[in-house]
């Protein structure tokens, strides 16, 4: 991510300190009374697309075990993985 100019930089902690201030004058009881009124936020995604990978069999057995050591789903490490690497060639690239 690009920095941020100095001024939006400063406005924002400006306004970080607002609400900091604010927040600590609620009482709990307020602020569980507009937490029970608060409408959960959803963010749409678009739809997962499946999509089909040959891979080396000792490949994908050691990716397996990487990731039962990380407590994930094998996929779920792939597309993490392969997410980063978009990641990074795209800012490289600069597109």
């Amino acid at each position: 991510m690009k920095k941020l100019p100095k001024r939006i930089k400063m406005g924002l902690k400006k306004e970080a300190k607002a609400w900091d201030s604010s927040i600590s004058k609620e009482k709990p009881e307020e602020v569980s009374r507009l937490l029970d009124k608060a409408q959960l936020f959803v963010a749409s995604r678009p739809p997962r697309q499946p999509v089909s990978v040959r891979l080396d069999p000792f490949d994908l057995a050691l990716l397996k075990r990487i990731a039962r050591n990380k407590g994930l789903p094998f996929t779920q490490l792939m597309s993490m993985w392969l997410h980063e690497k978009v990641e990074q060639e795209k800012t490289e690239v600069g597109a």
